[in-house]
């Protein structure tokens, strides 16, 4: 008998929001469980969400949160390994390394990305510490911006090296563009509330990474 998953109180937490009853909940990770050890065998995420019942396919929709149903045609293979990973992003994936994260049909800007070495999240979580939800979207956005940058014609470009980007040598290009970046906002609209919620953030999140890494 394969024993169901763990989920964090985060994962739960998000479960609970999204209208999960303790019995959903449950029979999510139970679900989730059977998925991981198929996959273990397959490899391929959209045969396993192709073997799953109407029912489990509408539970899975439920707990990530989507608005249609899942039409595994449709999905890509990032897409679908996706919609088997846990709610806090334990498990996800971003295939093609490029900070845009697919899941099911959708795509979202994670920061940190989920194929970043751990002490990048443990540094994350510790730089916005008490910070507001849309101050953290804000800087998401600003790191994401940073690390990949903005696709302006609709070309893919190549997947960012997670390895080189992290590494000392990266992270002190990174905060070079991003404090050369917030110097130049800061020239053109003086110090708003927005570039000194970047600053003070810059600095947390270098203590934090030199911390962590």
């Amino acid at each position: 008998m394969i024993s169901p998953v763990n989920f964090s109180e985060k994962s739960t937490q998000l479960l609970r929001a999204r209208g999960l009853s303790d019995d959903q909940v449950s029979d999510f990770s139970a679900l989730l469980a059977n998925a991981n050890d198929a996959m273990a065998a397959s490899g391929d995420a959209r045969q396993v969400l192709n073997n799953m019942s109407r029912d489990e396919l509408a539970l899975v929709q439920k707990a990530a949160s989507l608005a249609d149903r899942i039409d595994v045609s449709r999905l890509s293979a990032e897409g679908a390994q996706n919609l088997l990973a846990h709610p806090d992003r334990t498990g996800m994936v971003d295939l093609n390394s490029d900070g845009i994260v697919e899941i099911g049909i959708g795509k979202a800007i994670m920061f940190p990305p989920v194929n970043a070495p751990e002490f990048v999240s443990q540094a994350w979580e510790e730089a916005t510490a008490g910070m507001s939800e849309g101050d953290k979207m804000l800087m998401e956005f600003h790191c994401h911006v940073m690390t990949f940058g903005i696709d302006l014609d609709g070309t893919p470009e190549e997947g960012v090296s997670m390895e080189a980007q992290w590494s000392q040598e990266g992270r002190t290009e990174w905060f070079t563009k991003a404090r050369s970046a917030l110097e130049f906002s800061v020239a053109l609209d003086g110090w708003t509330r927005e570039n000194l919620l970047e600053r003070d953030f810059y600095n947390r999140f270098e203590s934090a990474l030199n911390k962590f890494a």
